[in-house]
This record gives C-alpha cells, sequence and structure tokens, in this order.
C-alpha cells in the first residue's frame, strides 16, 4: 500500500512496462523451466490453451522466477500499461492467437506505466461517495488515460464506489519519462482519503 513497500500487501498500486528486470536471460530462464512445460502438460492432458494466460512471477537477485501464480485473464492493473502502449490495435491480434498465427514482435509496445488511486480505508473496508475531482483535465491528454475500477456516477460527478479507484496510465518515449507523466497526472486527480503511492517503477529508473 505504501511506498517502499511498506503497509498490507494489496492487489496492486501500480504497474509498468517493459521491466528491465526481465531481460533476455530471464526471459529464457522463464521459457525453458515455466512456460514451455506449463503447456506441454496441458497439451497432455488434452486441454491444449489458447488464450491469455496471465504468470505471476517473482524475480529474485540472481536472476531466477519463481511462479507466484497462474491466472487465464489479463492481470488487473498490469495490462493497463501494457495495452495503453500497445503500437497496434488488438482485436486483430486476439485472432491471430485463436488461429495459431500470433507472433511475439507483433505485440511490441512503448513504454508506459500506471499510478493506481485507492480509496480511504483500502484494502480493508473502502469508503465510498467520495467526488472524484481532476478526471476532465486527463481526458485532453492523447498520452495519459484514467482507468475506471471503483468509481460510479452521481448525478454529473464521480464518485468513489471500491477500493482501487483508478488507474491513471501514461506512454512516453522511455519508460521513466512514462513513470513521470503517470504521477504527475495521478496527482491532479483528487478525492477524499486517496491513496497511492509515489514510488511505482522505482527499481526501473
Amino acid at each position: 500500500l505504501l511506498d517502499g513497500d511498506e503497509g498490507p500487501n494489496t492487489g496492486g498500486m501500480g504497474a509498468y512496462a517493459p521491466a528491465p528486470v526481465y531481460d533476455d536471460a530471464v526471459a529464457e530462464v522463464v521459457h525453458a523451466r515455466i512456460l514451455a512445460p506449463t503447456l506441454a502438460g496441458l497439451r497432455r492432458e488434452g486441454r491444449p490453451f489458447v488464450g491469455v494466460l496471465f504468470v505471476g512471477l517473482m524475480i529474485d537477485a540472481s536472476g531466477q522466477p519463481f511462479v507466484i501464480e497462474y491466472n487465464c485473464r489479463l492481470g488487473d492493473p498490469e495490462v493497463q500499461p501494457l495495452l495503453f502502449g500497445l503500437r497496434v490495435p488488438l482485436l486483430p491480434r486476439l485472432v491471430d492467437a485463436a488461429h495459431g498465427r500470433l507472433r511475439p514482435e507483433a505485440l511490441a509496445g512503448d513504454p508506459a506505466a500506471t499510478v493506481v488511486l485507492a480509496s480511504a480505508g483500502y484494502p480493508g473496508t473502502p469508503r465510498t461517495g467520495d467526488r472524484i475531482e481532476g478526471l476532465e483535465a486527463l481526458a485532453s491528454e492523447p498520452d495519459v488515460k484514467a482507468f475506471h475500477a471503483g468509481t460510479r456516477r452521481d448525478g454529473s460527478d464521480w464518485v468513489t464506489a471500491g477500493g482501487r479507484v483508478l488507474g491513471v496510465c501514461a506512454r512516453g518515449p522511455t519508460l521513466p519519462q512514462a513513470l513521470d507523466r503517470a504521477l504527475a497526472a495521478a496527482e491532479r486527480v483528487r478525492f477524499a482519503g486517496r491513496q497511492l503511492r509515489r514510488d511505482i517503477g522505482a527499481r526501473a529508473r
């Protein structure tokens, strides 16, 4: 929840892509030790996998990957910088994947980062109904996007309606620039009790 990995563990206070820790050497180990055996095992069981397989990894100080979880879906907020940074339309790539034609280079993207704005009380019992200000200013910035999560309309206003309220995402020519843009944009969005981390991507700078 807090800068420096302090406070309670949460579902995600931000994300960025690419992650420098996931270099070519780590990717090779992940493919050989995790991805290829996972997909081969599914084929042996008679259920070859086609779709989005989200593999949550921890990478230790020596560059060794360890699986934390699998999900058959896009992870959130991890998917926000991946899709917002994507240089090509997503739908044709999903069709290619469904027909076994997808190539890794087809999903290349620009650096992007998301800073999550959480409500008062999160990750326990979130407070709801707090008026959100500043979203209109972000709408005019082509390299910034606010992804709604725990929000709802109250008349003409947006108000908080859950724990993780918004993911404020930005892209840029470099990852540090994307991180700076995302944090600057997140700071412009206000609501009572707002919580955010200001050190998302600190290890990637």
